[in-house]
């Protein structure tokens, strides 16, 4: 009796036992730790979070498993090795270290970017990164490809600091970014491998007296509202899902501990379109026009007959409207409206939880049927599966 009591009790402090969980992140962010904190409160886990607030890696730390999001250092890569327990990478900037990883979709987050300053009107595009890794890799390679698709290129501004250099990094920086502002086509449209990135081209912007976005307009990826909105002109950014995939990592790593195999292949999560502010508010058209014509469009998008609206605002014939856009735009005007209405479509089924037939509705899709087949032919999968794959579970 006593031993079947005993055992009783040892089986139930083994289900109670919290488990122990290590963040040891390279990059810190919070909304990674956001994600991976909901995870843990709601299955009862005992997260040590101090390397977010001390910076440093807890020699001699003990548990279950580790999230992290290895980067260049190798100190991080021999803990986690070392630890000998189940881990999940956030992170690509380490594939040479074989761990199962939760990440997100880098090359389309710079198909949204590119996809955004193209339906506004850009012709000269430009990236800028402070970070050479496979992630940014990726962003720069889908956004280069996406505007090689619709005929334009981007120049590609990568900073990295010179070694040993006598000076300060911040104005070489400065330096190195306003010599390329004040030399790069205007208006101009650049895309940030972050929003720290982002601010770094709006003080280079400042110090060369461009106006953003009226001459440089400027998008960020992360979201982070603790930089997009303490600027002087707030920035407009790729919403990089970072709490779920902190959350999706946690949810992989519970699975671990419990003994399950690590999975073939990594898990790719897709980015919730873009938050957009004052950086990128702008139809960067210098015809007056065609920019008449696409106030109204992006007005009245949903409309049956916007074209037609779009011409009178104009002043244009329909014929002369369809020449000035080709030659401002590189487009006709069915393609550009088009590529506007799937846009709003793809923002209502990210962010909303409408049926598919009212977001065809409220989009300018005159049947269901037909925005199916649309969405189809130009996203590669139906309206129903991108919602699917773009939304939490």
């Amino acid at each position: 009796m006593f031993l079947q009591f005993l055992t009783t009790a040892l089986e139930s402090a083994a289900v109670l036992k919290h488990k122990n969980v290590l963040l040891a992140l390279g990059r810190y962010n919070p909304r990674f730790q956001f994600g991976v904190a909901r995870f843990a409160g709601q299955h009862h886990w005992h997260l040590n979070a101090e390397m977010a607030h001390y910076g440093r890696l807890p020699r001699g730390w003990k548990g279950d498993g580790i999230i992290t999001a290895l980067d260049a250092h190798k100190d991080l890569v021999h803990f986690v090795r070392a630890a000998g327990v189940p881990t999940v990478d956030l992170s690509l900037s380490r594939e040479d270290v074989p761990l199962p990883r939760v990440v997100g979709d880098h090359y389309l987050i710079g198909r949204v970017g590119a996809e955004h300053f193209l339906e506004r009107g850009f012709r000269h595009f430009a990236w800028f990164s402070t970070i050479d890794d496979a992630t940014a890799s990726l962003r720069l390679r889908g956004f280069n490809e996406t505007l090689a698709q619709a005929g334009f290129s981007a120049e590609s501004w990568i900073f990295q600091p010179r070694p040993r250099s006598r000076r300060d990094e911040w104005t070489l920086k400065c330096e190195f970014l306003q010599r390329r502002l004040e030399s790069i086509p205007k208006p101009a449209a650049v895309f940030a491998y972050n929003d720290a990135d982002a601010a770094n081209v709006l003080d280079a912007a400042d110090n060369a007296r461009l106006a953003v976005p009226e001459e440089i307009a400027l998008l960020g990826v992360d979201n982070n509202e603790m930089i997009c909105e303490s600027v002087r002109v707030p920035l407009s950014s790729v919403n990089h899902d970072m709490e779920r995939i902190g959350s999706e990592g946690a949810a992989l790593l519970d699975r671990l501990m419990q003994g399950a195999p690590a999975p073939k292949h990594r898990k790719i999560l897709p980015p919730k379109g873009i938050t957009t502010r004052q950086s990128t508010e702008v139809l960067a058209v210098n015809h007056e026009p065609t920019r008449r014509a696409l106030q109204v469009l992006h007005a009245y998008y949903q409309r049956r007959n916007s074209t037609g609206e779009a011409a009178v605002a104009s002043g244009l014939s329909r014929r002369q409207l369809e020449r000035a856009f080709r030659k401002h735009l590189g487009r006709s005007v069915s393609d550009y409206l088009a590529a506007l209405r799937l846009a709003r479509a793809k923002e209502l089924l990210i962010r909303t939880s409408l049926p598919v037939a009212d977001v065809a509705a409220q989009t300018g899709f005159n049947t269901h049927q037909y925005f199916n087949n649309v969405f189809r032919q130009a996203v590669g999968r139906t309206p129903r599966r991108f919602r699917l794959q773009h939304q939490a579970a």
